[in-house]
């Protein structure tokens, strides 16, 4: 059977938070082998054929990426209340990225008069959020696929 490496599933093993013993005693390499190419004093490409495919075994089966999910039912049914009364505005999205991924975690009709207030800007900074102008309709798909787990 032909094997292949695949350094991106090395890489994001070695810079997870699974413990060097774990994997150390899983794949009968040493922590001080794990830790040198998880501080880089040792680089990836010059690691062996035989070591790449233990790691790579080891993460096949046993490493599972974090999942995340986020219940949005309560903006969802207020914001399909507001696209009832006021159609498809647009509006400020409030928006946090959690490991990677793009969450939406609030939204406020965007008004020429009444721009977002200065609290609100410094409240979601605070809080490690962005803001993005959308359309409800296409934030209601968002937020709808969102409430799933991603």
């Amino acid at each position: 059977m032909k094997k292949i490496v695949d350094l991106s599933k090395i890489e994001e093993l070695l810079n997870s938070n699974v413990s060097a013993y774990a994997i150390s005693k899983d794949t009968n390499l040493t922590r001080a082998v794990i830790n040198r190419y998880r501080t880089g004093k040792t680089k990836l490409e010059n690691m062996t054929i035989k070591v790449a495919l233990k790691l790579q075994e080891f993460y096949d089966e046993h490493y599972i990426k974090p999942t995340i999910s986020y219940d949005s039912d309560e903006m969802i049914a207020e914001l399909k209340e507001d696209i009832a009364s006021f159609g498809d505005f647009e509006c400020w999205a409030w928006i946090k990225k959690i490991d990677g991924v793009k969450i939406y975690t609030n939204y406020d009709f965007k008004e020429s008069v009444s721009p977002l207030s200065t609290y609100e800007i410094n409240q979601a900074k605070e809080n490690g959020e962005q803001f993005e102008i959308l359309k409800a309709k296409h934030l209601l798909e968002l937020l709808e696929k969102q409430n799933e787990i991603l």
